[in-house]
């Protein structure tokens, strides 16, 4: 919760900025036995090494910073206090950018391709360029733009089973 608080649906987040959002509401979930005052760094990272090896729910690491899988950012969506009790609002600019990201993938080749019936011949380019991506784009890079746009966009009922297979294939030409 405190990682799709701070925006790791957007963004990797070090570790001690996920720790001190964890200690303003739970204050000892992760904190020393004996000393209870005290934030224990190494529990949360703990945690957040759990949650990306057993769960599936988060990518990273301590030292480069944690972001949310789209299944880790439904699990935190669907639990948020926040979303449950929001009021509507107008729209912000985060909204009106996922609008525009939309229409783009929208408007892209390979979306062409999928509703032509041809979505077996997207090219690798094809599936790179979906996610802003090309040959010089490696590693953690990668795979953070991959993320953001799953995020945002793989329950989305038109662009949803497309972001789903062309991660898979974006992912394997690392």
């Amino acid at each position: 919760m405190a990682l799709y608080l701070l925006g790791g649906t957007e963004e990797a987040v070090h570790t001690e900025d996920i720790a001190v959002r964890l200690e303003s509401f739970a204050p000892e979930m992760f904190s020393w036995q004996k000393y209870r005052d005290r934030l224990d760094k190494e529990l949360v990272r703990v945690a957040l090494s759990d949650a990306k090896l057993k769960a599936g729910f988060v990518v990273g690491s301590h030292s480069k910073g944690w972001m949310l899988t789209a299944a880790g950012a439904a699990f935190a969506k669907k639990r948020s206090a926040v979303e449950k009790h929001e009021t509507p609002q107008r729209r912000t600019a985060d909204d009106i950018q996922l609008t525009r990201e939309r229409t783009r993938l929208l408007e892209s080749d390979a979306y062409a391709r999928l509703t032509g019936g041809a979505v077996d011949e997207i090219t690798a380019d094809e599936a790179d360029a979906f996610f802003r991506l090309n040959v010089y784009v490696r590693g953690d890079s990668r795979e953070k733009k991959i993320t953001r746009i799953e995020n945002h966009f793989v329950n989305d009922p038109e662009l949803g089973p497309l972001v789903a297979k062309l991660a898979r294939r974006a992912r394997e030409r690392k």
